[in-house]
């Protein structure tokens, strides 16, 4: 199984959703999705084996080339004419800490989907959760595959099943919300498609023959890098590497989603069920930095360095516009769903600034807010099953009224808020000071101490309203309204989901080395080192 141990990851959610189909009854179906990424959760832990080792050199290779284990490669579509397609899979310290970050929030998700009964939907439960394990699958392939036609495959796996679970169990406008989640991410499935086959032709061009589509070839091979960065169109002034980096860029924009392509989140987030809500924040936003790390930045430095005082306002207005939209809503879904907006603007910032601090922030937070935006979503879910309404000024008191609900809840949203000791607070720290020490570095980059400065106010913006937030709907006193929750405070299956969440969270903010940074910080070197080498001077 060591052999095809990323396979078995990839497509244990898979087969067990062909499982849950065979399933004679409801509740035989349920058990079946539990277990199945349960059994994912449990395979995805065995990466940690040579991450845990204490041999530098084992864990992260010489070069970025020489960094990933457990690969797998064989031939799946070739023709005479030398076009050729690989099942090409590998994960590394870039990697790695993602599909533990999916596999957490997948088996969490699923277990807060057992109640799916309750929801407004009495029916389909078994199609619910074939979708969701297939949703699974796809997410798992994209963070392994290293083809990048096998990347696109995964990447398009993902978009039918989200759509049919906020478009078929989300809320009353969960049609509209569907229909806009699939626009935008389609929108950004044409330009990665125009990307990657112009990838294939170029690097054919270099190599004198058929073209490639492995991403770590793409990144490394000094013919293709030649060819790549010398490129060019006929589009004004733009070089080739500039257009195709924008192409994707706005690609991966739409996923994490970067201001002005965010539109389609808070409506997706505020429709869908919870559980969704939870891997929509949880996983699919990481994809859209994932993709930038993996595939843009390796790739296209060239267009990475000419972008980079545009992608750096971009993550100053995420993180700015999102607080203030967050600051400004009554509904507690939508507030959490714009949190995620601001949150997600450092990782926009980090990589910006192509430092080791920005990229490790980076890296940092998108792991951290997956951890923390997830159990404030899900905080929302519990309380909506009880209240059935969102409205943040009609609660009040629910502190006193369920103590163990609001001593989660003020943790989550801590988290979520940046304190210090919790996971929230390191990811933004180090890209801020990646930010304002990037000069020193790039001298090129005279606006990066003033963009630190700018986006350092965002954390006097998320403290604000996540500490009205916690004022309005847990401090105070009882209200008579919500009296019927005494007695009816979380239930063992909400603690066993919060709890591990929870949990996370501390260890990530008391020990940020220990617990991400040994793992990725190698990975994370090679690429900023990688991408110094190609990238001009702005």
């Amino acid at each position: 199984m060591c052999e095809h141990l990323l396979s078995w990851i990839v497509f244990l959610p898979a087969i067990g959703a062909v499982l849950v189909m065979l399933a004679p009854r409801r509740d035989l179906a349920k058990g079946v999705a539990v277990v199945a990424s349960g059994l994912t959760l449990a395979l995805s832990l065995w990466l940690f084996g040579p991450f845990g080792s204490d041999d530098l050199t084992l864990r992260f290779g010489e070069r970025y080339a020489d960094g990933f284990h457990f690969v797998e490669k064989a031939d799946w579509i070739a023709t005479s004419g030398g076009f050729k397609i690989e099942y090409y899979l590998g994960v590394d310290g870039l990697s790695f800490p993602l599909i533990i970050l999916t596999t957490v929030i997948s088996f969490l998700a699923c277990l807060a989907s057992w109640r799916i009964e309750e929801w407004k939907i009495n029916k389909g439960v078994k199609a619910y959760f074939v979708l969701f394990l297939l949703l699974e699958t796809g997410m798992l392939g994209t963070f392994v595959a290293l083809d990048f036609f096998l990347f696109y495959v995964f990447w398009e796996v993902m978009l039918l099943p989200m759509y049919f679970l906020i478009g078929v169990w989300g809320g009353t406008r969960k049609e509209y919300a569907a229909i806009k989640f699939f626009l935008y991410t389609l929108l950004g499935s044409v330009l990665m498609l125009v990307a990657m086959l112009a990838f294939y032709f170029k690097s054919g061009e270099a190599l004198g023959g058929a073209g490639t589509f492995d991403l770590v070839r793409l990144a490394t091979d000094p013919q293709i890098r030649e060819a790549f960065g010398k490129g060019s169109f006929l589009l004004s002034s733009w070089s080739w590497p500039i257009v195709m980096f924008v192409f994707l860029f706005v690609c991966f924009a739409v996923k994490i989603p970067v201001f002005p392509f965010h539109t389609w989140l808070p409506d997706a987030h505020v429709e869908a069920p919870t559980p969704i809500s939870m891997i929509l924040a949880g996983v699919l936003l990481k994809m859209g930095a994932y993709g930038l790390m993996r595939i843009s930045y390796p790739i296209l430095p060239e267009g990475a360095t000419y972008c980079a005082y545009g992608l750096a306002v971009l993550g100053v207005i995420n993180i700015l516009y999102g607080a203030l939209c967050a600051m400004a809503q009554t509904d507690f879904k939508k507030l959490v769903a714009y949190s995620s907006i601001s949150h997600m603007g450092y990782v926009l910032l980090g990589l910006a600034v192509m430092t080791d601090q920005g990229f490790q922030g980076a890296m940092f937070q998108v792991i951290a807010h997956g951890i923390s935006s997830p159990m404030c979503f899900f905080l929302v879910g519990v309380i909506y099953d009880r209240a059935h309404h969102r409205e943040i000024n009609r609660f009040g008191g629910l502190w006193l009224t369920m103590p163990v609900y609001g001593s989660l809840a003020t943790l989550g949203f801590f988290a979520s808020l940046g304190l210090p000791g919790l996971c929230g607070f390191i990811g933004e720290v180090y890209v801020l000071l990646g930010t304002f020490n990037a000069a020193s570095i790039h001298p090129w980059m005279t606006w990066a101490k003033p963009m630190a400065v700018i986006a350092a106010f965002g954390v006097v913006l998320t403290a604000g309203y996540i500490l009205w937030l916690i004022q309005r709907v847990y401090l105070g006193p009882e209200k008579e309204e919500y009296a019927k929750f005494q007695g009816n405070d979380a239930t063992a299956r909400e603690i066993a989901i919060l709890a591990p969440l929870g949990a996370l969270a501390i260890v990530l903010g008391v020990l940020p080395r220990q617990s991400l940074f040994e793992f990725m910080n190698g990975t994370l070197g090679h690429i900023v080192h990688h991408v110094g080498r190609y990238a001009g001077g702005g």
